[in-house]
């Protein structure tokens, strides 16, 4: 078959379009604008490593990361790129935690099945697994597991599930508690300098540990809550909501109250002191620097920010995709750094500036091709002699 020189140029430029894409993916650089997803599944968790030794930075590129998802997916963040690691499971994992580079946990689950994972090199699966007394069992996790926090030690720790299961960490084995709320809990959080601790969940459930017993918080909504973060032990946040109706929950010493100041650029409301504007998204996570710095993302690419005032709205920052997981760098004052990953592979990089869409990798020259054709197409379209026929002679 002969090639015309409009063929020529076609194929030359697609060449050029996957031999960007390669390029771009070595060259995963610290200005975080050419970073990609190795992944297209559903990224469920996220987790920033602060692992300097010498005075934290909050410069991403400075730290470890990873982030969990559906099949058992893990990818890794070291510095330059985020790539795929391997998992000993297939199962999904909906939350990661690390206390520093070597020391991780990951948890997730298939209907009646929940798993623990643990990272100290390798991600393995952990066993030591007790509905008892026993810190040497192996028993079964009849759950799915939705999140997981430990504390800066990795001596005290906690994971929630479903049918209101939980399970605590002593730093050698995890011990279940069962039904400890009548619904599905999606997250839990730890205050620092506390022995308490804080889950939530479907229906509006609210619940508390005391450091003896777990027992139910009053609630101020019914909506299902999937995140809360916890600024000490008498404050914090929860979020949740359903459809376009999302919410925002502030603890004040023993009660939660529904936060309104929610800024997306409406008219002050003058008994509140500011806007009063609707959460048009279900809110999926809430992550925390400071008391006056933290991140809350959720369903339609919605982001929002509190300022130590407000949360201020950026809708719709990566549209149509849901956003799962957010995580800052912590203990840094003068940073706003964060990933947040989500549906299909998403990765965004909020660089103290900015949000950094990341694209999944096929995405890319699946972009350059269409835009290389939509462009030939379009001069050829100009020229009288245009004919589909001419593209081969």
């Amino acid at each position: 078959m002969k090639f015309s020189i409009k063929t020529i140029l076609l194929l030359t430029l697609l060449g050029f379009a996957f031999i960007f894409t390669a390029a771009l993916a070595r060259a995963q650089n610290s200005n975080l604008t050419g970073v990609t997803s190795p992944t297209t599944v559903n990224l469920n968790g996220v987790a920033i490593v602060n692992n300097l030794t010498t005075t934290p930075s909050g410069d991403l590129t400075k730290l470890d990361a990873w982030a969990v998802g559906d099949g058992g997916t893990i990818i890794h963040w070291n510095g330059n790129a985020w790539t795929t690691v391997n998992s000993p499971t297939t199962m999904n994992l909906y939350s990661t935690v690390f206390t520093n580079a070597t020391d991780g946990w990951a948890v997730g689950g298939n209907g009646n099945n929940g798993i623990i994972l643990r990272y100290n090199g390798t991600w393995t699966i952990w066993n030591h697994i007790s509905f008892g007394n026993n810190a040497s069992a192996t028993d079964t996790v009849n759950a799915t597991l939705y999140s997981v926090t430990v504390d800066s030690t990795d001596t005290v720790g906690w994971a929630v599930g479903a049918n209101g299961l939980a399970l605590g960490w002593n730093g050698e084995a995890w011990f279940g508690f069962q039904n400890i709320a009548p619904n599905n809990l999606r997250s839990v959080s730890m205050a620092h300098n506390s022995a308490n601790a804080w889950a939530v969940g479907d229906g509006g459930t609210i619940v508390m540990w005391d450091g003896t017993k777990w027992s139910a918080m009053t609630s101020p909504t019914f909506a299902p809550l999937y995140a809360i973060e916890m600024i000490n032990a008498t404050s914090g946040w929860a979020g949740g909501g359903t459809d376009t109706n999302g919410i925002i929950l502030t603890l004040n010493g023993t009660t939660w109250t529904v936060q309104n100041r929610i800024n997306y650029g409406g008219a002050t409301n003058t008994t509140a002191g500011g806007p009063t504007d609707i959460i048009n998204a279900t809110i999926y996570s809430i992550s925390m620097n400071t008391p006056t710095s933290a991140w809350a993302v959720g369903s339609k690419g919605n982001v929002l920010y509190w300022d130590g005032n407000e949360w201020a709205g950026q809708a719709n920052v990566e549209s149509g995709a849901n956003l799962r997981s957010v995580s800052m760098v912590h203990g840094v004052e003068t940073s706003t750094q964060a990933w947040a990953v989500g549906q299909s592979g998403k990765i965004l990089a909020w660089t103290g500036t900015n949000w950094v869409p990341e694209l999944p990798m096929i995405a890319v020259p699946l972009l350059l091709v269409v835009g290389v054709v939509a462009a030939l197409l379009s001069k050829f379209a100009r020229t009288k002699r245009f004919h589909p026929r001419s593209m081969l002679s």
